[in-house]
């Protein structure tokens, strides 16, 4: 159905099974990266009393008007601009790269080298929320902002991994 959108000879055109469905994985963890910037993440408790619901993009935001800065530039590199940067490269290469453009082998290496860092946004999520738990007067209780954004970079990869397998399979056979 979608076929007529594609270029010929790229991945996406050559693609067969589920493989046909790798745009979708990527759109559907577009969708789920947004919804996990969006939903609250966490509610701290303080003192039983106050309560604040935080989300990553309305943490990141406290974190630029309190004047952390480095705090805001890693929170915004690591949970924006690389899966963002992540999910265009492998729409480029699944759907309109060529097989043989080389372009196709840079494209992979930038994708790889951004798909090695896709868990430390969940590791610094993660880290937050320990210390956070860790103080003897804030409770918090996690909320589904942080799994769908977890389940977002695990899409992520999926989609990035079967997008190079694919690529590499195209590149090693001869005629592509």
């Amino acid at each position: 159905m979608f076929r007529r959108f594609l270029k010929p000879a790229s991945l996406a055109a050559a693609s067969s099974g589920l493989d046909r469905y790798l745009g979708l994985l990527i759109l559907a963890a577009a969708a789920a990266l947004l919804a996990g910037w969006l939903l609250p993440v966490m509610t701290v408790r303080t003192l039983l009393v106050f309560y604040d619901e935080v989300s990553i993009l309305t943490g990141a935001y406290r974190l630029l008007e309190g004047g952390d800065y480095l705090i805001f530039l890693v929170i915004v590199v690591f949970t924006v601009v690389l899966p963002v940067g992540k999910l265009v490269l492998a729409y480029l290469a699944w759907a309109w790269l060529r097989v043989e453009d080389p372009r196709v082998r840079r494209t992979l290496r930038a994708i790889e080298a951004l798909g090695r860092w896709s868990m430390l946004d969940v590791f610094v999520a993660a880290i937050l929320v320990v210390v956070i738990k860790l103080s003897l007067i804030s409770d918090v209780e996690i909320h589904a902002g942080l799994y769908v954004f977890m389940a977002a970079v695990i899409l992520s990869m999926i989609a990035v991994r079967r997008i190079a397998i694919l690529a590499h399979r195209k590149l090693e056979t001869p005629g592509g």
